[in-house]
């Protein structure tokens, strides 16, 4: 894997890898599975797991199945805390349930915090399901958009840079719905 940097004088301490695959189903829903996980390069103390975590061991492992309707409303969630530092780890799965029935719409973050009490749930979890909306986004996006939705409004359209209703993308491929700028009294000047 390449990264940016190009010092050669440093150690590695700390890995993390998270992987996401979106899937559409025979029954017309959506499936996005993630996958979290990391280790660290020295032993961590760790009396849950027997007193220690050997360095290049697993040290957190998760897994995430969400099912997703074509409106982006969660049908289904499941979640499996498979490697854990502490015993406590997995009663965060049951929690997340509650996400059920919510839309990965704007404010989907703040819902979700809402509908899981920090103290309750698992930070990496959070992470894991945040990128899953991402994902799912992004796998249900491609179909509709690219495939089954042309003169549709896009779903994406004045959400960053390249779907700017203003832009050079926007005007060749979804010329309905361009808008050019208008000029701006401060532009006149």
């Amino acid at each position: 894997m390449a990264f940016l940097s190009t010092d050669p004088d440093r150690e590695e301490l700390y890995f993390r890898h998270i992987d996401y695959i979106g899937y559409r189903r025979t029954d017309g829903l959506w499936d996005i599975e993630g996958h979290f996980r990391d280790r660290r390069t020295v032993d961590c103390p760790c009396i849950d797991r027997g007193g220690m975590i050997q360095a290049g061991e697993t040290f957190h492992e998760m897994l995430l199945t969400m099912t997703i309707d074509d409106d982006m409303v969660i049908r289904g969630l499941t979640v499996k805390i498979e490697k854990h530092p502490y015993k406590q780890c997995p009663a965060a799965e049951a929690v997340f349930k509650n996400v059920e029935g919510l839309q990965i719409a704007a404010g989907f973050s703040k819902e979700l915090r809402r509908r899981v009490p920090a103290k309750l749930a698992c930070t990496h979890l959070f992470s894991l399901l945040i990128g899953a909306a991402g994902a799912a986004f992004q796998t249900v996006a491609q179909v509709r958009m690219m495939k089954y939705c042309r003169g549709v409004r896009p779903d994406p359209l004045d959400t960053c840079l390249a779907w700017d209703s203003s832009g050079e993308m926007v005007k060749r491929e979804w010329p309905d719905f361009y808008q050019p700028k208008e000029a701006s009294s401060e532009e006149e000047k």
